[in-house]
């Protein structure tokens, strides 16, 4: 039997008879939790549902699912918008639909799910039919996650010592802290990926972290909630320039954050060794793009990595 489910007022009317849909056709609620493995001895009486985000590729919802014992359990339910979601992922395989982009999230969280629990949302199942008037609709639950995103954390950080709440010497020391979090959990990411592949956006916004009681204690571990294009048969080179890219080449970032964090996923010893087995190849496109631009923006990374 379907849960019986009630909508906060900002839930768009067409999203309301999306998840009704999905809910009494396809008991989707019900499936999620048994896959999540989450039901308890007690059975689900009801669900509310509330918007998290509908910018982006897919509308985003928690759900938040009563049990008969008074027990609640949140999900994250995503709605994408109707125009087509493409999902490129390199020359060797090209995912064209988003029934395609879809079944390959799921494979591609029960995977980090195995390898590397925590870094990435458990999924709960994805979802496929079509309406009477022959459009296509899709639905994919994943388990929720709380938290803050590493960059709201930075905002937050940065209003505290504009307004001298907080010192110069504490917000360096944090703002290091969460970029240098932010590189280690996305290398994590391609390690945990065979070492082949790297998303499109390793943006901090994409990231989010446990709250914490006490602001001077900095968290440990991130999760990566949202994976955008992965590139395929990329090495350590491509990884460190794409991180370079969205944290900076700035010389504080790069000795202190970047090359620490790739480290810190990497281990030491076998991060420093394939860092400079890099060389050769970054050296190599550095030249190109000096070619191409007149300056060599890749030096500062070369030097540090040289520096190692």
């Amino acid at each position: 039997m379907a849960v019986p489910l009630r909508w906060e007022d900002k839930a768009l009317p067409s999203h309301i008879d999306h998840l009704k849909t999905a809910n009494q056709q396809y008991d989707c609620i019900v499936a999620a939790l048994n896959r999540l493995e989450v039901m308890r001895q007690a059975t689900p009486t009801g669900g509310v549902f509330a918007p998290l985000a509908t910018g982006g590729a897919m509308a985003v919802y928690n759900l938040t699912v009563t049990f008969s014992d008074g027990q609640l359990h949140s999900l994250v339910c995503k709605i994408p918008h109707e125009r087509q979601l493409v999902y490129p992922s390199g020359a060797k395989r090209q995912i064209n639909t988003t029934q395609e982009l879809l079944d390959h999230l799921v494979r591609l969280a029960d995977h980090l799910a195995e390898r590397v629990p925590g870094l990435f949302p458990r999924s709960g199942g994805v979802w496929h039919w079509q309406t009477p008037e022959g459009g296509t609709r899709h639905l994919l639950i994943e388990e929720f996650i709380p938290g803050i995103s590493i960059e709201r954390m930075k905002y937050a950080d940065e209003e505290r010592w504009t307004n001298d709440l907080m010192s110069t010497a504490v917000y360096v020391q944090r703002r290091t802290a969460q970029e240098r979090l932010a590189i280690a959990t996305f290398v994590r990411l391609w390690d945990a990926l065979d070492r082949r592949q790297f998303t499109s956006d390793p943006s901090p916004w994409n990231l989010l972290v446990q709250p914490y009681e006490d602001d001077s204690v900095m968290p440990q571990t991130a999760t990566i909630i949202d994976l955008h294009s992965l590139e395929e048969d990329v090495g350590l080179s491509y990884v460190a320039q794409r991180l370079a890219a969205v944290y900076g080449l700035r010389r504080e970032v790069l000795e202190q954050a970047l090359l620490p964090g790739i480290l810190d996923a990497l281990g030491q010893e076998e991060g420093r060794a394939l860092l400079r087995a890099e060389l050769p190849q970054l050296e190599a496109e550095a030249e190109l793009a000096a070619q191409r631009l007149g300056v060599n923006l890749q030096q500062p990374l070369l030097n540090a990595i040289r520096a190692l």
